[in-house]
């Protein structure tokens, strides 16, 4: 990752950048947590009559876990760029 991409994911967070490491396993962890509660929901919803609802959720779920791997892509990114 450049140095610029470094910057701007610190900028987002606003936290220094030797800090960004930790801003950005945080944020991880959040998302892994709200990923674990949608598969929980499906789950707890999964014999509901409303056949909306489990897609609504199942897509939910599908897109939360695509948002977990793209920001573990991005940690390994700035990991490598520190280095």
């Amino acid at each position: 990752m450049y140095a610029a991409d470094s910057a701007a994911w610190a900028d987002a967070f606003g936290v220094h950048h030797s800090f960004l490491d930790r801003a950005l396993q945080q944020r991880l962890r959040r998302l892994q947590d709200m990923e674990e509660e949608l598969r929980s929901l499906y789950n707890a919803f999964k014999n509901a009559p409303d056949d909306e609802l489990l897609l609504s959720i199942r897509s939910a779920t599908r897109s939360m876990a695509q948002s977990v791997e793209c920001l573990q892509i991005a940690i390994r990114q700035t990991s490598r760029g520190s280095a």
